[in-house]
């Protein structure tokens, strides 16, 4: 499965491949996995390739107009059609062998059923980066994350949309803390809650540990600069190769 996933173009590193696939092996059966934002299946095959045979997940992506990524190599502004995408994204869960633990939802993360996420014990964001999409993700799944569960978020601290979504929704809350980032892979776990609200919750020295990470978004966002002037003068030519994620 690792050797399929490295032959899948996205911007998921092969290290946060891994820690997706190690979050997903934790996912007891009777729960599933949900992700938000597929592309080519990437992420797909790696939480998969971790999860036990029980475990079923699923994908939610519309694959339609601007909601379809660029893919690596290709300029942001050259557009993707999104039928060719959806369909490769099948080609390679088919490949995998995964077509009967991958349920595709193609719809809006926000049409997602609220039983799907209720019921998960892992939920990968990496959908729409535009603050208000993905600070409606997050709502959504600190609303109905179940306790102890995992919120993994990608371009975490690495988009500026994002990381505004990251600190208006999830800084404030008591029940989830922070375990740290690979890259732009950021992870967090839904503290244990007792009936009547209360429970462990995370330190302040958790939540400084976030506004820390803003430090990170201020470098990307030089280096992302200097990669794209350096690129509109030529002197760098794979600029994949050397963006951050």
């Amino acid at each position: 499965m690792r050797e399929i996933v490295s032959h899948v173009a996205g911007w998921l590193t092969l290290k946060q491949a891994g820690i997706l696939s190690e979050l997903a092996s934790r996912i007891p059966d009777g729960a599933h996995i949900v992700e938000f934002g597929s592309f080519l299946g990437r992420s797909t095959l790696s939480l998969i390739s971790g999860a036990a045979e029980g475990v079923v997940l699923y994908a939610v992506d519309p694959f339609e107009g601007d909601e379809v990524g660029p893919r690596p190599g290709r300029s942001a502004v050259a557009g993707v059609d999104s039928e060719a995408v959806h369909l490769e994204f099948h080609r390679n869960i088919a490949l995998a062998s995964a077509e009967g633990r991958v349920r595709h939802l193609r719809m809006r993360s926000a049409q997602t059923p609220d039983e799907v996420i209720e019921a998960a014990g892992l939920v990968f964001v990496d959908g729409s980066h535009r603050f208000r999409d993905a600070a409606q993700d997050l709502r959504r799944v600190c609303r109905q994350l179940r306790p102890g569960g995992w919120l993994a978020i990608h371009d975490a601290f690495y988009s500026v949309e994002v990381t505004l979504a990251i600190m208006t929704v999830l800084l404030r809350r008591r029940d989830f803390a922070y375990k740290g980032r690979s890259g732009s892979l950021a992870v967090y776990r839904r503290t244990a809650t007792a009936p009547g609200g209360s429970g462990v919750s995370p330190t302040r020295g958790n939540r400084l540990h976030q506004v820390a990470e803003l430090m990170t978004l201020g470098g990307v966002c030089v280096r992302k600069t200097g990669l794209l002037m350096a690129a509109a003068a030529g002197s760098v030519t794979d600029i994949d190769a050397r963006w951050p994620h």
